[in-house]
């Protein structure tokens, strides 16, 4: 995000148009090698920073590579542009609409979801988000309306609105804030952009904790990650909310002396795409052991399962909902095997 000086200087004698926005449906969107058009697969999008676009997205936070490597679709959208040529998100209060234009960007990226549907085969509950900085607010803007849709957001350098009455999420979801101690553009600690306020990483979480009816975050660091390769060592102590409502979770990735931009490791990346996948949309079901929601339960649930065996957390494939995917969920698969009954 480039921004504050560019805020003052950047683009006011451009004769570039106001809001300018790609239809949906010439998004490009990229396939995995493997992609199975009869199976259905896990979907990012990914969010650029002010005055950024789609194209540079791909080149800061680097997820290609390894959102093909786990199967996923992929696609990154370019915002509107304002009368000073800045490309943004109108996300919060804070960031990024500063010339009140008032577009809707919600109705737009949930928009470009349903055109992705269209297109590709689309595993429903495991439709996710992620944005750097103006990104980072659009991904808690879309999590607090649109929670239904997405099964997380992960805000990098991002917050949520200030007012937690701006936020009234119907369902929860799960939220990821990544945020630098050092980053001197969105303030760990919360700031503001002219007379509008932002929370801090640590009021963000905790707001939707709160949302999402999770115990308060506790002070054990759970583990440690090397997120941002412009620091040493495994930088990044992560933190998480308990005993949240089903469907919803709460983490904290504080990248203790990043700054507002990230190279993103390779553990990272690996990390991130970890955390989606073990973070499904909430789902009610006549067929449970219908993994990949297409009303039959065959081959391709149980490939799914195996692929998925072991995994602790929020998966589709932890059928009898005990917190891992094992022998017994395997067994009701077995035993559901066939169509679903209406």
């Amino acid at each position: 995000m480039k921004w504050c000086c560019s805020l003052l200087l950047a683009g006011l004698f451009t004769t570039s148009s106001w809001a300018v926005l790609t239809p949906v449906d010439d998004v490009p969107v990229r396939t995995p090698a493997n992609y199975d058009p009869m199976v259905p697969s896990p979907l990012v999008i990914a969010l650029h920073g002010y005055t950024g676009n789609g194209n540079e997205t791909n080149g800061l936070l680097g997820l290609w590579p390894e959102a093909e490597s786990r199967g996923f679709l992929y696609a990154s959208p370019t915002g509107s542009t304002d009368a000073w040529g800045n490309n943004y998100w109108n996300a919060t209060d804070a960031c990024c609409d500063f010339l009140g234009e008032n577009i809707d960007h919600i109705g737009y990226l949930i928009d470009l979801v349903a055109s992705i549907q269209s297109r590709y085969n689309v595993d429903s509950s495991h439709i996710h988000f992620i944005g750097h900085s103006n990104g980072g607010f659009m991904c808690h803007a879309l999590a607090c309306a649109r929670p239904d849709v997405i099964a997380s957001a992960t805000s990098i350098a991002g917050a949520v609105w200030n007012d937690p009455a701006q936020c009234a999420a119907e369902q929860p979801v799960h939220v990821l804030q990544v945020h630098g101690t050092s980053d001197d553009t969105v303030l760990y600690s919360g700031g503001s952009f002219g007379s509008s306020q932002y929370p801090g990483a640590q009021a963000t979480v905790d707001q939707w904790a709160q949302q999402n009816g999770c115990q308060p975050m506790g002070t054990p660091v759970l583990d440690t990650i090397d997120f941002d390769g412009y620091v040493g060592g495994s930088e990044t102590d992560v933190y998480r909310s308990s005993a949240c409502d089903s469907g919803g979770s709460v983490e904290l990735w504080k990248c203790n002396g990043s700054g507002h931009g990230f190279s993103v490791t390779a553990a990272g990346k690996a990390a991130v795409f970890s955390y989606m996948l073990e973070h499904s949309k909430s789902t009610v079901s006549d067929c449970p052991a219908d993994i990949t929601g297409d009303q039959v339960i065959d081959i391709h649930d149980l490939l799914l399962l195996l692929g998925e065996w072991g995994i602790s957390g929020d998966s589709t494939s932890d059928i009898d909902a005990s917190g891992t995917v094992d022998v017994d969920d395997l067994l009701l698969l077995i035993i559901a095997w066939g169509p679903c009954s209406s």
